[in-house]
C-alpha cells in the first residue's frame, strides 16, 4: 500500500476565467473562500452563480422581511470581500434541484460555453445536500461543454474531498473567514467561521511545512472524468443507503 496524503500542489498554475457554481448563497464560500480570494488576487475574471433563491435558509423565520432578498444581499457582501463582484442568481426553488435537473443542466451548459472557464468550482459528488448533489451530477452531464484544458476542482460543504489536492490558503483565509461573518441570517443557527476555521486548520494536519496554517481541499479532475467519477461516487451512495 501507498499513502494516500493529498498532494499540496501550487496555485499559481490556476488559470482563468473561473466559474463558481453554487446551490445557494454561502456555499462557494464555505467550499472555497480563500482560493477564490486567490483568483480577485490575481485579477482573474470569476463568474459566480447561486442557482437556487436561498428561501428554505431561513427555517425559524428569524430574519425579519424576504430571506431571499436577505440572502442575496449577504452573499454580495460576501464576495465584496473577497475581492469579486456579485454573484449571478437563477432563482431556482430552494431544494428542489433535483426536481430541475434538466433545467439545471441546460443552464450550466449555456454558462460554461458562455464563460469558457479554465478553472472550474463545483461540488464534489459525495455532498449530502440534494441540491448539492443535482449541481455536481448537472455539472457532470454538462461537462462536455468545458475545454479539454478546464481544471475541475470538486469542493465539499458538509463532505469534505478525500484524497484529493490540497491548496494552502494560508494568506488568503482572513478573507474567507470574513466573508463568512457576512452571512447573519445563516450563522443565526450555524456558526459558520468557526467551523470554517476547525475545517481548513484541519486540513493541514498532515503537513510539516512551516508557516502552512490553512487550507482548503478539492478533487482535482478533469472535464471527461467529471461523468465517470461522478457515477462511482452515485454507486456508493447507493450502496450506504442500502446499508443503513
Amino acid at each position: 500500500m501507498k499513502h494516500l496524503f493529498s498532494p499540496l500542489l501550487p496555485k499559481d498554475p490556476l488559470q482563468g476565467p473561473v466559474l463558481v457554481l453554487a446551490a445557494h448563497p454561502d456555499d462557494e464560500v464555505i467550499g472555497a473562500g480563500g482560493m477564490l480570494a486567490f483568483h480577485a488576487r490575481q485579477g482573474h475574471d470569476v463568474t459566480v452563480v447561486h442557482a437556487t433563491d436561498g428561501a428554505a435558509g431561513d427555517p425559524g423565520a428569524r430574519e425579519p422581511g424576504d430571506i431571499r432578498d436577505v440572502r442575496r444581499q449577504e452573499g454580495a457582501e460576501a464576495l465584496r470581500r473577497l475581492g469579486l463582484g456579485p454573484a449571478r442568481h437563477w432563482d431556482l426553488p430552494d431544494g428542489q434541484l433535483p426536481e430541475r435537473l434538466g433545467e439545471l443542466t441546460s443552464r450550466i451548459v449555456d454558462v460554461m460555453r458562455e464563460v469558457a472557464p479554465k478553472t472550474l468550482y463545483t461540488f464534489h459528488a459525495g455532498e449530502a445536500h440534494r441540491d448539492h448533489r443535482a449541481v455536481a451530477k448537472a455539472s457532470a452531464d454538462a461537462a462536455h461543454a468545458l475545454s479539454d484544458d478546464c481544471r475541475c476542482l470538486c469542493y465539499g460543504v458538509n463532505f469534505v474531498p478525500g484524497g484529493g489536492t490540497l491548496f494552502d490558503t494560508t494568506d488568503t483565509y482572513p478573507k474567507a473567514y470574513e466573508a463568512l461573518k457576512a452571512y447573519k441570517s445563516q450563522n443565526a443557527y450555524i456558526d459558520l467561521p468557526g467551523m470554517s476555521e476547525h475545517r481548513c486548520r484541519a486540513a493541514t494536519v498532515n503537513l510539516d511545512i512551516g508557516g502552512v496554517l490553512y487550507g482548503e481541499l478539492f478533487l482535482d479532475l478533469t472535464p471527461r472524468e467529471l461523468p465517470e467519477v461522478h457515477a462511482l461516487q452515485d454507486r456508493l451512495h447507493r450502496f450506504v443507503q442500502r446499508e443503513a
